[in-house]
């Protein structure tokens, strides 16, 4: 752990003193900014980070349309983009921190008062902890640093393995057993959903019990009598009623366009949205009144 915290702590090569003051300097401003906003009225609040969201916004919108040089395919704002997306890198590491903060406080209060499912809070407690100091470990320590030794298992893994058990051996597989049981909950949906009451009802329950079918080896041996090729070697016309070739149909001729125009519509309403946050138009619980 010592050693650990030696690697965490530890200048980075090029990195002296002047570093660390304009850090320290950073940061006391950037506090100091924050504190003047929890103290500023609401109205000025609201205008103030309205005025920055629009400064933001203007800028990426005035640097992708201004005319560029056609020797270096910058214009004049370019320069300044890694600036610029560095700022909006230290506001996302703020909302993660009271993110992480917010869980905190209330799988805390809500361990402490033995509210129901109390016993989901302590695990993630423990677990958050667990994958937080192991993860450090692994990212800041070397890979031979063993930990104090125990007898058995645990006496051969060093901040590598440990952190590997936790991540690929309980999380990755946690998640592959939840999506695995989601998939029946899926199918139950989906059999309510296709219930087979109109016209585009049925056409939906055909076309996803052929996907289906055409997925699995089951459904593929039903049709599999229809040999891909004929006695004389050449291409066989009614494999393309094989039920595999028919699910791929469906998926790319059917399925694709399909997705590519309800993408087309989201991404007008999410420019339609993004729009309204540029200008400050949006209207709701988290601008209208204080949470």
């Amino acid at each position: 752990m010592l050693h650990t915290l030696q690697h965490f702590f530890a200048p980075m090569p090029g990195h002296g003193a002047w570093y660390f003051e304009k850090l320290a300097l950073g940061l006391l401003f950037m506090f100091a900014i924050l504190g003047a906003l929890q103290l500023a009225p609401r109205r000025a609040r609201k205008g103030i980070i309205a005025f920055f969201t629009f400064l933001g916004g203007a800028y990426y919108a005035a640097e992708f349309f201004w005319p560029t040089n056609s020797a270096t395919n910058q214009n004049f704002l370019t320069p300044y983009q890694d600036t610029v997306a560095g700022l909006a890198s230290v506001v996302g590491s703020f909302a993660i921190g009271l993110g992480v903060i917010s869980l905190l406080q209330n799988h805390t209060r809500q361990l402490a008062r033995r509210r129901p499912g109390w016993g989901y809070s302590a695990i993630f407690l423990v677990f958050f902890l667990a994958m937080t100091v192991f993860g450090l470990m692994n990212a800041y320590s070397a890979k031979s640093t063993v930990i104090p030794a125990v007898p058995g298992f645990w006496a051969r893994q060093d901040a590598h393995g440990l952190f590997q058990f936790l991540f690929v051996g309980g999380l990755t597989n946690l998640g592959s057993a939840t999506f695995a049981m989601i998939a029946f909950y899926i199918a139950s949906a989906a059999y309510r959903a296709f219930r087979i009451r109109s016209l585009e009802a049925t056409l939906l329950m055909i076309a996803a019990l052929i996907i289906m079918f055409g997925s699995v080896s089951f459904g593929t041996w039903l049709t599999h009598g229809i040999h891909p090729v004929l006695a004389d070697g050449s291409e066989n016309p009614w494999a393309n009623l094989r039920i595999e070739n028919i699910a791929q149909w469906l998926m790319l001729q059917v399925n694709t366009p399909a997705q590519r125009g309800i993408l087309f519509g989201l991404t007008l309403g999410l420019l339609a949205t993004s729009l309204r946050y540029w200008l400050s138009l949006e209207r709701g619980a988290y601008f209208e009144k204080e949470l």
